[in-house]
């Protein structure tokens, strides 16, 4: 049987402090993109269902997870697979406000991602390119999808680039992370994002990540989630209520608190709080 061509669902807004990037998600069913060129970079993340893409004569069926990288100018063509329907997320990005953003971010400057293979399999730029899009979407912790973005970036840069560059060297840097992350620990009511944070201390954004994944193994924001809870877990043993242990830890809302907390702890706060009484 044949399916009926559909877009079931998309929407589109403008981000202005993800290289001023045009976000979609987007449902289809059945559908058909012909061969066509953006004048943008297009990153795209697989969310469900799955799609058939062909790149400079690459074809490939693109599934959840999967990441398609496509530089400005490559004509592509793409099509419904399976069953028909897939859904995905979509950065589209200037080529020179990817140039500004390695200047800010403190690596090797470059209009084109020029990646390897257009289908790259990373879950780690998979999660990033996702929690950059779906943060946007909500408006959501703009410290985290700051982070996101520079680990995507990044990842591309030095993992799928056909000339990948080098990143510049970062040593052991203790009085820095130290420094960082006594500024967190001050005030988990904080709303920095990766670059007003390297800002404060006269470094680069790329410098202040690297160093603090390094002597932590966590990045900056991961570092402030992992306080947050670790404050609300004794709130709650306490029996301090839901609602205020949530505003006291430094989480945005209730929904934010409920989320966070049952990802690092596998457990809502109300079943954690139980558990003591």
């Amino acid at each position: 049987m044949k399916v009926a061509t559909s877009t079931r669902s998309i929407k589109l807004w403008r981000a202005p402090d993800v290289m001023d990037a045009v976000m979609l998600k987007g449902e289809f069913l059945g559908h058909r993109y012909p061969p066509h060129a953006h004048d943008t970079h297009c990153l795209a993340v697989v969310t469900g269902g799955a799609v058939s893409v062909e790149v400079k004569g690459q074809r490939r069926v693109c599934r959840r997870g999967d990441v398609i990288v496509i530089d400005a100018g490559l004509v592509h063509s793409g099509a419904a697979a399976g069953e028909g329907r897939w859904k995905m997320r979509v950065e589209h990005v200037q080529p020179h406000a990817l140039a500004s953003y390695c200047d800010a971010l403190g690596i090797e400057r470059r209009e084109r991602f020029d990646p390897k293979s257009p289908f790259i399999v990373d879950a780690d730029l998979a999660r990033n390119l996702y929690g950059v899009n779906w943060c946007s979407e909500v408006d959501d912790d703009r410290f985290k999808r700051s982070e996101a973005l520079a680990c995507a970036v990044l990842n591309l840069h030095a993992r799928h680039a056909n000339s990948a560059g080098s990143l510049p060297a970062v040593r052991r840097e203790p009085a820095l992370v130290g420094a960082v992350k006594g500024r967190l620990l001050e005030d988990l009511h904080a709303r920095p994002t990766l670059s007003t944070l390297a800002n404060e201390y006269a470094v680069t954004p790329f410098v202040l990540l690297r160093a603090f994944v390094r002597e932590t193994g966590l990045s900056p924001h991961a570092f402030m989630q992992q306080e947050r809870v670790r404050v609300a877990m004794q709130l709650l043993r306490e029996g301090t209520s839901l609602a205020e242990v949530g505003a006291r830890a430094g989480f945005a809302d209730q929904s934010h608190f409920t989320r966070v907390f049952k990802q690092q702890t596998g457990v809502t706060p109300k079943l954690y709080q139980a558990a003591f009484q």
